[in-house]
């Protein structure tokens, strides 16, 4: 240590410099800052899920849907509202990147064995025959038209490279242009629209509120406001280096990656703050400020280097997540927390060397602490308060879930989610399965009245699968134009007269739905859980009409199966990685053991708190598990190394004990209390799934604080 402090002594100017240097490189990478939605950036490029959604939609140069609700007090169908609807339609005609625009509006009217364009001209002039028609005989109204008639939605199909924040931002433009109806937006590209505005004010929100929060319980203790900003600045260095780096790595920001400063400012701080609350304890006893830093760092640079790496640890567990977010996390979070942990061990005492500092003792003890120091006396109440926390959480822990539904991520009073409400509640949902029936000759297969009825079977038996509204593919166009030309409700047997229909779907712009040896089939969906996606597989293999399905759906379901593959994953690797740490640190296993109690025990309170809230495991808060392994192990590493460090002054075991709880006590609830006040700003982020955080990760730090400071003492009294 005395070798540790002299070179900070004598190289303090060196390191203030190098960090200032640091400091602007990591501002300058802030010119490249980008941000992620896309859904399918969750995912590895050898994922088999991914990998098929990509063939097919790139197969038929499609990507996702978005749907355009529309809502209006009077009937959609009124000659005004028909109007509106044809001008969105050309105006979603000239936007880029569209495919497909399908809606409740005919492009053509049948007249006497012939089709009349649907223009403003026609809408103006014959709008009552328009209107009997699509309530009688027009078949897409049943799946874009409500019952009532004053809701309706016009779906767009992308292409497969079609940029759709582009795409929406232009949808938005035209969608202004008609007031006197209601206009939202729903699909993948909608809610991708959406986090981009929500983690842009995340981005500039959540950081300086954790920062603040923090100093308020740093200096709420320490009492003297230039200590408190030095205890802090290694963690705020630390998420801004953290930041830089992802920047120059060329990654961008997305819905994981956006809180890793938050993280590592309320994780990284807890150095800093052990750091000087040790050095103004020892502040009266050494008036050297080489031997005040020296036996400063005698007392906190072993559990401040462990503590550190066991955060890491637990973070670093998400790096063999098979999603990418999660992966980026577990890479991220750890170099920030050893950013703040270097800063902490180096640039904060070199800083420290050269200031005045309070000449004052060290701050009196407590209640808490009393109660903690006195704890270690009453073991019934410990026991009874943990058999309390255990029971609760036993009886909640079946009712746990996986759950990834994007729209999840959202407040309930959001207009995202209340657009989604509105078409799953109308019209059956906002997103789409995609599929694909072979056919070896392309087009021209639908000339085959037999293959085509079979086909039109398995259809309407996937339309009475669970989850699924409604299916059509080219086949349900040929038969609908037979019929509105016939009147007869069956696949036209003629081959030449399906040659004709097919002739004009080419003019009306059919070629996205076939290709040289295969047809598209779109299905909408009606609240499709996982366990209907899994009878859609089953369906899909046992019959070969249909060589694929795919889409958002089953994207969301892959990504429930990647959920708990990280829980389980990452939790077993963490709590392995702590183990091992603890056991070379302590060199004894039973210490290493008993300080892996309290987080067992956090574990389980977690678990039982998701089911009791309601919020359930998904792809944020099946990480928190191996994250709290890392965190909440800090308490007991410093509580295990005061005893240690108590014991070899030669105090007894129970005095070791109760001098390392009055002690210790102080730093870890302060700390505990300013990690869990730092995580609060989650409650101020506008996205659903940030509260999560906040509420899971207020449980893990008072059950894993308290827990350490009176479980561990609890077993330690026992050992001889």
């Amino acid at each position: 240590m005395d070798r540790l402090a002299g070179f900070i002594f004598a190289r303090s100017k060196l390191i203030l410099a190098l960090v200032a240097l640091l400091n602007l490189a990591a501002l300058i990478s802030f010119t490249r800052i980008g941000i992620e939605t896309d859904i399918t950036s969750f995912f590895g490029p050898r994922n088999p899920v991914y990998r098929e959604y990509l063939s097919l939609t790139e197969k038929y140069d499609i990507s996702e849907s978005i749907v355009v609700l529309v809502e209006d007090d009077d009937s959609l169908l009124a000659e005004d509202n028909l109007l509106t609807i044809y001008e969105l339609r050309t105006a979603y005609e000239t936007i880029p990147g569209i495919r497909d625009i399908d809606s409740f509006l005919p492009q053509e009217f049948p007249a006497g064995g012939t089709m009349l364009e649907v223009d403003e001209r026609f809408i103006t002039f014959h709008h009552e025959e328009l209107q009997d028609y699509i309530r009688a005989a027009h078949a897409p109204a049943r799946q874009f038209l409500s019952t009532d008639e004053n809701t309706g939605i016009v779906s767009l199909t992308l292409s497969y490279d079609a940029d759709g924040d582009a795409i929406v931002d232009a949808l938005k433009r035209a969608n202004a242009r008609h007031l006197d109806v209601s206009l939202s937006l729903a699909g993948d590209a909608a809610i991708g629209d959406t986090l981009f505005s929500y983690l842009v004010r995340v981005l500039l929100i959540l950081p300086p509120a954790a920062i603040a929060l923090v100093l308020l319980v740093f200096y709420l203790m320490l009492r003297n406001l230039r200590l408190t900003l030095l205890a802090l600045l290694p963690a705020g260095l630390g998420a801004l280096w953290t930041l830089g780096t992802i920047f120059l790595q060329g990654h961008d920001v997305n819905l994981v990656t956006a809180v890793c400063p938050v993280f590592v400012i309320v994780m990284g701080s807890a150095d800093g703050l052990h750091y000087v609350t040790h050095l103004m304890d020892k502040l009266p006893l050494y008036a050297d400020r080489r031997r005040l830093t020296s036996e400063t760092m005698r007392m906190v640079l072993k559990p401040i280097v462990l503590t550190s790496l066991t955060t890491m640890a637990g973070f670093a567990s998400l790096m063999w997540s098979d999603l990418e977010p999660i992966h980026q996390m577990g890479i991220y979070v750890p170099l920030g927390i050893a950013y703040a942990c270097l800063l902490s061990v180096f640039f904060l005492p070199a800083v420290l060397t050269r200031i005045d500092l309070p000449r004052r003792a060290a701050p009196p003890q407590n209640q808490a602490i009393d109660f903690f120091v006195a704890a270690q006396h009453r073991k019934g109440f410990t026991i009874v308060g943990l058999v309390v926390l255990l029971t609760i959480a036993g009886f909640n822990l079946p009712g746990l879930k996986v759950v990834s539904d994007p729209l999840l991520f959202f407040k309930r009073d959001s207009d995202l989610r209340q657009t989604f409400d509105t078409v799953e509640k109308e019209f059956g949902g906002a997103l789409l399965v995609l599929g694909e029936i072979p056919a070896d000759d392309g087009l021209t297969t639908l000339r085959d009245n037999t293959y085509a009825e079979k086909v039109l079977d398995i259809e309407r038996d996937l339309e009475r699968l669970p989850g699924i509204l409604s299916a059509q593919s080219p086949f349900d166009f040929v038969q609908r134009a037979h019929t509105a030309r016939t009147g007869d409700p069956d696949y036209p047997e003629s081959p030449n007269e399906v040659s004709f229909i097919i002739d004009q779907l080419e003019d009306d712009g059919i070629d996205s739905w076939y290709t040289a040896d295969g047809l598209r089939l779109v299905a909408r969906t009606s609240d499709l859980t996982g366990d209907d996606v899994r009878i859609l597989r089953q369906f899909t293999s046992e019959h070969p009409e249909l060589r694929a399905l795919t889409g958002s759906p089953f994207l969301y379901d892959e990504l429930n199966r990647l959920t708990v593959d990280t829980q389980v994953k990452s939790l077993g690797l963490a709590l392995l990685l702590v183990f091992i740490m603890l056991a070379l640190v302590f060199r004894i296993f039973r210490a290493a053991a008993i300080g892996l109690i309290p987080i067992a025990i956090t574990i389980i309170a977690i678990m039982g708190a998701l089911s009791a809230t309601g919020y359930q495991l998904n792809m944020v808060t099946a990480t928190l598990s191996a994250v709290t392994v890392g965190v909440g192990v800090d308490y007991a590493i410093h509580l295990v190394s005061g005893i240690q460090y108590f014991q070899g002054r030669g105090l007894r075991m129970d005095e070791a004990i109760g001098s390392a709880l009055a002690t210790v006590s102080r730093p870890v609830l302060t700390s505990a209390f300013g990690l869990s006040a730092g995580i609060s700003v989650m409650f101020l982020s506008p996205l659903h799934i940030h509260t999560q955080i906040g509420t899971v990760m207020w449980v893990a730090m008072m059950v894993s604080s308290v827990g350490a400071l009176t479980i561990i003492p609890l077993l330690y009294s026992r050992v001889r």
